[in-house]
């Protein structure tokens, strides 16, 4: 078996810098740490990482909170999750799942999900008592929380205009009934989008119903008992796939009849019958930079707070038709 001294000698450098490659990285040149790391490999070297931890003074672990109300089995729950696994088991990190927030582990800070207004700052207090860093999938004006979010404003005005550039100006949507900043966003970008067109914005046509197949089915009954649109944005796929069953139940084609586009891009698009067009959240990308953000914070860099947007994209499907 390899020893730390035998990769030292393989890349030519001294048992303490082969340690700072381990256990600090960020204080070695990268050419160095490269020289290192290949040495590493050669030799099938595996570093003690109880021993690391107790050098960092570090748990190891990394709790990711996602609330008891989210559906695990949710492909945005599956894609996030694999992201942040990417991120951490590549920094030979692990991670705790939780789904209650008050049960108390060691751990050496939280990635966090799924947090409503009032949540977020609990969560914050819950985290400052005990001297921990959080990583924020989503944004907030809390200054000790880095963030990471997609830019849901960007991508729900995607969307509309998406419709609006195929004839459509009696466009509806159906958001999700939930105190979160996505949902916030979300409409804003349906509402800009309306705006830089010059189309007024109707209250009656946005709709807000469970994020289900159910809350879809119920929320197209309501929209087709007032003024039938020819289009609808749907703020998620999930919702979107309903919309799509009570719409062939009411006898109406897609997109023949009512054009269809949601919001999210991780499979269920799929899953309806024309392919839905959506917007994709590369929920992926998000969970890999929100371990790398909360690791480089536990290393002490960089010392200014961190805010990312990404931008999500549109994948066409055939389930928006011109008029």
């Amino acid at each position: 078996m390899s020893t730390l001294k035998d990769v030292a000698v393989l890349a030519n450098v001294s048992p303490i810098t082969v340690s700072r490659v381990i256990n600090t990285p960020d204080l070695v040149k990268p050419g160095t740490r490269l020289k290192v790391q290949k040495a590493m490999d050669q030799l099938q070297y595996s570093p003690n990482i109880p021993a690391k931890n107790l050098v960092t003074k570090r748990s190891g672990i990394i709790n990711v909170y996602i609330p008891e109300n989210m559906d695990l089995s949710n492909p945005f729950s599956m894609h996030f999750i694999a992201g942040v696994s990417q991120g951490l088991g590549e920094n030979m990190y692990s991670f705790l799942l939780l789904r209650d927030r008050k049960i108390e582990t060691a751990c050496d800070g939280y990635i966090v999900t799924g947090l409503e207004h009032r949540e977020i700052y609990e969560f914050d207090d819950f985290a400052r008592k005990r001297n921990r860093p959080i990583v924020l999938f989503g944004h907030t004006d809390i200054e000790a929380i880095d963030c990471i979010d997609i830019d849901n404003v960007a991508g729900a005005f995607m969307a509309t205009e998406y419709l609006i550039r195929n004839g459509h100006r009696k466009i509806a949507m159906i958001n999700v009934n939930e105190n979160r900043d996505y949902v916030t966003d979300r409409l804003n970008g349906y509402r800009k989008a309306l705006d830089a067109y010059d189309i007024p914005y109707r209250k009656k046509r946005v709709i807000y119903a469970d994020n289900n197949i159910h809350g879809g089915i119920k929320a197209v009954e309501q929209l087709l008992e007032s003024d039938r649109p020819t289009a609808i944005f749907c703020a998620t796929d999930t919702m979107a796939i309903g919309v799509s069953r009570a719409l062939s139940d009411a006898g109406l084609k897609i997109p023949e009849d009512i054009s269809l586009i949601g919001y999210d891009g991780l499979g269920h698009q799929l899953l309806i019958t024309p392919h839905l067009t959506t917007i994709r959240q590369p929920v992926i990308q998000a969970g890999r930079l929100m371990a790398e953000t909360l690791l480089q914070r536990l290393q002490g860099n960089p010392a200014d707070r961190i805010v990312r947007m990404i931008c999500p994209e549109l994948l066409e499907g055939d389930s928006v038709a011109a008029i």
